[in-house]
């Protein structure tokens, strides 16, 4: 995924503001990434036959795939970009990460999916928190 943002970028006929591309890309790809492991994990606790005592874990997941996605989208877009949406969207999204890695650890001994999940939201988290140190 990483090498169509990428490309994408590459091909953004305007200046993109200075911004680091690669920590851009990373952060977006992170995202995205992200979302589809939230949504996927989300899913497998549904199927899991203690799904009653996931129901916190389900709605982080989807949450967290919510804003993960709103965020690579938002951050897809450079034309009119505005910092201070981008700094307080990376902030949520570091936040819901977070949160969300935070619930899969606590079943990630029972449930693998939730180890895979919450993996996926510490290297978001991260990718979000490097982008911002670059916004200034």
């Amino acid at each position: 995924m990483s090498h169509h943002v990428e490309a994408m970028l590459d091909t953004y006929p305007k200046d993109l503001g200075g911004i680091d591309k690669q920590v851009l890309a990373a952060c977006i790809a992170a995202c995205f990434e992200c979302a589809q492991t939230c949504t996927a994990c989300a899913d497998a606790c549904l199927a899991e036959d203690m799904v009653a005592e996931l129901t916190n874990c389900i709605r982080i997941n989807l949450d967290c795939a919510d804003v993960c996605e709103t965020t690579a989208r938002v951050l897809s877009r450079r034309t009119g970009y505005d910092a201070n949406t981008a700094r307080a969207i990376l902030e949520a999204c570091r936040t819901a990460c977070e949160a969300c890695a935070d619930e899969c650890e606590r079943h990630a001994e029972m449930h693998e999916h939730c180890r895979v999940c919450a993996e996926a939201c510490r290297r978001c988290e991260l990718s979000c928190a490097n982008l911002l140190a670059t916004l200034n």
